[in-house]
């Protein structure tokens, strides 16, 4: 078989890894979760739960109270509790210091660091329009300012997580293109400080059940959400699903957090504060739904690659192949012959469970360049190799050219 002409012209390194068993992203060993105390938790529904970059402020809302401000029997109020540093426990938690009225009020959004926090104001007689912002300066907290954002449905339940960066939102919606209950999507800020339209994460995170309780990692490589669709041990757990090849829109299959943080009841709206406490919702202890803590380590790693020699890929392959590959000017799609070597690669492969498919490109990923990477990445995809298998890595500067492509394969040990 010979591949030349037009399969030498694609843009990317692909760079197949050995790599027995290890997560893609970070792995988190979770202490025993402990129930918040009366300060913050009562005898009606707490959730939502998100927390200041220093982990001494906490943000939730409560519901089924005559304290909200629009009573026992209307919407969620925002409370704030403060943690004492002297004492080691957390203070009363109060409803009066962000602004709350007789509709749902919600913290959406920390940003610590710009003393912001993003906030959710919404009813079910009229439509959203958006979500609001509010600063703090020396005088207290400034007016809730709206931020107008188009295709939040208020068929359902909505709920939204707001990015510290503010540049990505997540929301868990009951939309048209819903696959049952309420799915997740996802909104980018554009250079023009434009929010895109919602985009369902498709099947691989949503089912027919419910996807709701959006965070997105501090390093915003990891989704968190809860669902009663996957396979779980209760009425709502809690997952994880790791961003693949630096993509917003693919995502690996989702993974149950397990015993260690989820129930055989409802257990939602996880939160990580600088991975080293988690905060999340469960009804575990009663009726009510309470905010419970635990401590958060990250698991070290132990992986290292080494580079199989050409006799090692020739090996693989079972002969020499041509691993250079270019796209022509302006040219996003792939040819037949590119294709034919991308299938070729996807067969050999699919039995090797061990190993993973990497696509590496040189310079920045401009919109030509993700729309070729997109090519190779799906039709990988279609050839039988998951998603979960598949990494983008930019190699930076200009390499052997931009346009150029190559194929190296590196073997991962673990570290005993």
């Amino acid at each position: 078989m010979n591949w030349s002409g037009d399969t030498m012209r694609l843009a990317f390194i692909l760079t197949v890894l050995l790599f027995p068993g290890v997560a893609l992203g970070q792995e988190l060993d979770f202490s025993v979760p402990v129930k918040l105390p009366a300060t913050v938790n009562s005898n009606n529904n707490e959730a939502m739960p998100l927390i200041s970059d220093d982990g001494n402020t906490l943000y939730f809302i409560r519901t089924g109270t005559e304290e909200n401000k629009g009573g026992k029997f209307a919407g969620s109020d925002i409370w704030v509790s403060h943690f004492n540093t002297t004492t080691n426990t957390w203070g009363k938690a109060v409803n009066t210091e962000l602004p709350n009225d007789k509709g749902n009020n919600a913290v959406i959004g920390v940003n610590s660091k710009r003393r912001v926090v993003y906030t959710l104001n919404t009813t079910s007689s009229k439509p959203s329009k958006g979500f609001y912002f509010m600063q703090r300066t020396e005088a207290g907290w400034g007016k809730p300012e709206l931020v107008p954002f188009k295709g939040l449905s208020s068929a359902g339940f909505l709920g939204v997580y707001v990015s510290p960066d503010f540049d990505v939102v997540f929301i868990s919606m009951k939309a048209p293109d819903s696959r049952g209950e309420e799915d997740l999507y996802i909104s980018l800020k554009g250079t023009d400080d434009q929010w895109s339209t919602p985009l369902n994460l498709g099947p691989t995170i949503n089912t027919t059940g419910f996807e709701i309780s959006p965070f997105l990692s501090a390093d915003k490589t990891r989704l968190y959400f809860s669902s009663n669709g996957h396979p779980g041990s209760g009425n709502g757990d809690i997952f994880y699903s790791d961003r693949l090849y630096n993509s917003w829109e693919t995502w690996s299959v989702p993974k149950n957090l397990g015993p260690e943080l989820n129930s055989p009841q409802f257990d939602a709206y996880f939160s990580l504060q600088k991975d080293s406490s988690v905060y999340f919702v469960s009804n575990r202890g009663g009726k009510s739904d309470d905010i419970y803590t635990a401590k958060a380590k990250p698991r070290p790693s132990a992986a290292a690659t080494v580079y199989l020699t050409e006799k090692e890929v020739e090996d693989l392959f079972g002969f020499k192949v041509i691993r250079k590959m270019e796209f022509t000017p302006d040219v996003t799609t792939l040819t037949s012959s590119q294709r034919e070597l991308i299938w070729f690669l996807a067969n050999k492969l699919l039995g090797k469970r061990d190993i993973r498919v990497q696509v590496q490109y040189f310079d920045k990923e401009d919109e030509q360049t993700t729309k070729r990477l997109s090519e190779v990445i799906n039709q990988l995809v279609l050839a039988g190799i998951e998603g979960s298998r598949i990494d983008k890595f930019s190699k930076g500067g200009k390499g052997g050219g931009k346009d150029q492509v190559e194929l190296v394969l590196m073997r991962q040990s673990i570290n005993r």
